[in-house]
């Protein structure tokens, strides 16, 4: 954890007075996480008569959002394949991926795009990142608002996923 830490430091300090704020707390703080951006591709959610659900098997990406929805429609549409395939859950199994296919590709181009966008590779977007806050944060309520549901693509998504009626 100290050399994260170092890690930090070497690579933003002198960026700006708020970053270098940032990273002072760095030494005060007892909670502290550190991780890499990363984003898991399979080329299947099941094996044998296991099947995975939400980010164990679809992995959008951290901080996006959508998580929780995409797991709660990959349970509804696997339950729903299940009682389809009349307990066969080779068939309901293969059935649940192709539905939940274009969900999850949706999902997992939001979350690199929202990446490539949100979290800067360089100090001169560090710099940017730091500065775009402050300007949001500097607008009144409702225009601050009214940007941020123009930049939640992920909302839009994961609002828009249509799924099968199945029949009890």
């Amino acid at each position: 954890m100290t050399r994260q830490k170092e890690l930090l430091r070497g690579a933003f300090r002198g960026l700006d007075g708020e970053v270098d704020r940032w990273l002072d707390e760095l030494g005060t703080t007892p909670g502290f996480y550190f991780d890499s951006i990363t984003q898991l591709r399979m080329g299947t959610w099941s094996r044998g008569r296991v099947t995975l659900v939400g980010d164990a098997g679809y992995c959008p990406g951290p901080a996006v959002g959508g998580s929780t929805s995409l797991a709660i429609v990959g349970a509804y549409v696997l339950a729903g394949e299940l009682a389809r395939a009349g307990g066969d859950h080779e068939r309901a199994f293969a059935a649940y991926e192709r539905a939940m296919a274009e969900h999850v590709r949706g999902s997992r181009a939001v979350a690199l795009s929202a990446a490539r966008t949100l979290v800067p590779t360089s100090r001169f977007g560090v710099s940017g990142l730091v500065q775009a806050t402050r300007l949001l944060s500097a607008l009144p309520a409702g225009p601050g608002r009214a940007f941020l549901r123009l930049t939640t693509k992920s909302a839009r998504v994961h609002n828009a996923m249509a799924v099968e009626d199945y029949q009890p």
